[in-house]
């Protein structure tokens, strides 16, 4: 790799320069009482003198009549010495950032600390992710070479149809339905929530998927910082069984390493990752926070903020939390694909949750 921060090159990677006008909105949400904004202008200012990579505060805070309206609509001004700013609407709160500064579980963080400021500074900020063991690279190569050889892409679409479209679709699966089924099968709520997604896959995919999840490469010292801690792990899944999935998952993750020193290294990564390449399926599961009472806010379909960091060279798929807990799927997919084939897609994902569940209660 070269010496350009992580941040820097992981996203001019997937999305063009990485001064591109590019935000991050997922630290929205709904108050249990209507905040004074005084009170939320000087603990937003607090955070931001807690993290001295969201810039230099003032930080701007909006009052609006529709969060999301006003993200949409709002641009970062070039000039801003600071890299947050705020809306707030009623009981709706929404924290927006540049994309070089935050991740999901940052988001969280800010969201945590806006709502009740910690004391003390915070950790410094390394401006990479979590650098790995001496060697962890070069041990990990053979491993990432024979995952990425002979990789199965999806079947391609039929339409001819150019560019990316979305959709989203209320799933009626809850995070609490996920940790229950998790402990009944001794796996992770992600574990089980990717199983369902793989067995949804198998139509479109002719062997064994590769699947690019996202995760945050922090170490326990970093818990508290905020910054772009997204990494790219690739997990290549045959059996679609609970077992099998978390197999695969903890072998990939035991081998984990920076994105970009897989691209550097692994020469079949950058054609299959790179824009244009073959078509994967990427998978995430966002977090939110789960202070009692806070609702979190869930993003607009085709609103452009937030969402997968890879390019779309197939379809990514995450599930977003919202109101009551309840995970919305969200497909942004190639409009060859065609849109009644994403929504029976979709579909499948919630039959297939549904079979997870009742093999959890036969075990």
């Amino acid at each position: 790799m070269d010496d350009q921060p992580y941040a820097q090159h992981i996203l001019s990677w997937a999305g063009g320069p990485a001064d591109t006008e590019r935000f991050v909105a997922l630290g929205g949400a709904r108050l249990p009482a209507e905040p004074d904004p005084a009170a939320l202008r000087r603990a937003l200012d607090a955070v931001v003198a807690r993290h001295p990579v969201l810039g230099q505060g003032p930080v701007p805070l909006r009052t609006v009549d529709d969060v999301w309206a006003a993200a949409a609509a709002g641009r970062y001004p070039p000039d801003a010495r600071c890299l947050l700013w705020a809306y707030l609407a009623g009981r709706e709160l929404l924290l927006v950032a540049h994309h070089t500064v935050s991740d999901p579980w940052s988001m969280r963080l800010l969201l945590s600390e806006v709502l009740k400021p910690p004391t003390g500074p915070a950790p410094a900020y390394h401006g990479s992710a979590s650098a790995p063991a001496p060697g962890r690279v070069d041990r990990s190569l053979p491993y990432w070479r024979r995952v990425l050889a002979d990789v199965p892409t999806l079947a391609p679409g039929q339409g001819g149809d150019t560019g990316t479209a979305e959709i989203r679709t209320p799933s009626g699966i809850t995070r609490q339905q996920a940790a229950t089924v998790a402990r009944a099968v001794r796996s992770t709520p992600f574990v089980v929530l990717l199983t369902a997604f793989a067995r949804a896959l198998g139509p479109l995919c002719p062997g064994e998927a590769v699947v690019p999840v996202l995760t945050h490469g922090r170490q326990r010292s970093d818990w508290d910082t905020v910054g772009l801690y997204m990494n790219v792990l690739p997990v290549r899944l045959g059996t679609p069984t609970v077992g099998a999935v978390h197999r695969a998952f903890a072998e990939a993750y035991a081998h984990e390493i920076p994105f970009p020193a897989l691209l550097d290294e692994v020469p079949q990564a950058d054609a299959l990752f790179a824009h244009g390449g073959p078509a994967l399926a990427q998978f995430e599961v966002i977090q939110v926070p789960e202070n009692a009472g806070i609702e979190p806010l869930t993003i607009p379909a085709g609103l452009g903020l937030g969402g997968p960091v890879l390019p779309v060279n197939g379809l990514a798929f995450w599930l977003e939390p919202g109101a009551g807990g309840g995970y919305t799927a969200c497909l942004r997919y190639r409009r060859s694909y065609g849109e009644a084939a994403m929504r029976a897609l979709t579909r499948r994902f919630i039959d297939s949750w549904e079979d997870v569940r009742a093999d959890a209660k036969r075990a």
